[in-house]
């Protein structure tokens, strides 16, 4: 039994309007606009809560903390702090990040990202985090990171689990954070460009090993902020395309897709900043609605899932 958790950083639930580049896209999956109607079956779409009872516009920092913790970080904090966590929520995820409290429970969890060619830093001896949260670093790690250690980056080197590399990705077993891979081509590295059948196909295989697996697609952020409405358009077209492909390979009697995100960007090309919008819980599968139901807002997604999977 499969259970496939897709963060897609920066999208929101928005207008139905030509503002809103998914409901333009007019995607299978990423219905996000209001009053969407769904039209796969055994797939679930709800609104729920990024503001976590904080003004203020939510952040990817504390927001992501908060999913893969299940502690509200803003309400602890009184504010919403991007994009890269602070000792204190390094700290929090040192101890109880999703990965880790899946590996006590005897589940086999892994973060399919990959880091290519930077591996070897983002693991001991290069990096770790202590006890209080701080970053402790090598003489070899290169200071233009050192500011930008994600969540994502923090669970793994506080789990003391060492990323994919290059190699993982050129044998179809891990995925970078842009699946095609073209982002990294002004680097010339030697890596193939992936379709988004491609790269779904990589997740479904990769999936099999584990009971969770985990992937993070950021660029959806990334284009929220700097890109064009039709650029956008491309993007979730694709984006779509790979997370379709995905769920015709999955069996809906054993498998089980859990797709969200921290605030809301993308789905308002008016502007170029995160959004007051309720984010998306896309379930698909395997009790999905059971799963959906537990979950309202970012805090409880860490808590549902290691309920489904404990139970």
């Amino acid at each position: 039994m499969r259970f496939v958790f897709v963060f897609i950083d920066g999208i929101g639930i928005g207008k139905s309007d030509s503002g809103n580049p998914f409901k333009t896209a007019s995607p299978e999956i990423l219905r996000l606009w209001k009053n969407s109607e769904v039209k796969i079956s055994d797939l679930t779409i709800k609104p729920i809560d990024p503001l976590l009872g904080v003004e203020g516009i939510p952040q990817s920092a504390t927001g992501q903390t908060t999913i893969f913790t299940g502690i509200n970080i803003p309400k602890l904090l009184s504010k919403h702090i991007g994009s890269f966590p602070n000792k204190f929520m390094r700290k929090i995820i040192r101890e109880e990040n999703l990965l880790l409290k899946l590996e006590k429970s005897e589940k086999k969890a892994k973060f399919i990202n990959a880091y290519p060619h930077h591996s070897e830093l983002f693991s001991k001896p290069n990096i770790n985090i202590d006890n209080e949260g701080n970053l402790i670093f090598s003489d070899n790690f290169p200071d233009k990171f050192k500011k930008r250690i994600s969540v994502t980056s923090s669970i793994l080197i506080s789990n003391n689990v060492r990323p994919f590399d290059t190699e993982d990705i050129i044998e179809k077993r891990s995925l970078y954070q842009d699946y095609s891979n073209r982002s990294l081509q002004k680097y010339n590295l030697d890596l193939p460009v992936f379709s988004p059948e491609d790269a779904a196909e990589v997740l479904f295989k990769t999936s099999g090993d584990f009971d969770l697996i985990l992937y993070e697609f950021f660029q959806s952020d990334i284009y929220g902020h700097r890109k064009n409405i039709s650029e956008q358009i491309e993007l979730i077209s694709d984006l779509d395309l790979f997370l379709s492909t995905l769920i015709s390979l999955m069996d809906c009697n054993k498998d089980t897709l859990l797709i969200t995100s921290d605030h809301g960007n993308l789905e308002d090309s008016s502007k170029k900043s995160h959004s007051l919008n309720p984010v998306p819980l896309i379930t698909w599968g395997r009790k999905n609605s059971e799963l959906s139901n537990k979950i309202n807002d970012l805090s409880d997604v860490t808590p549902a899932i290691l309920d489904f999977l404990n139970s």
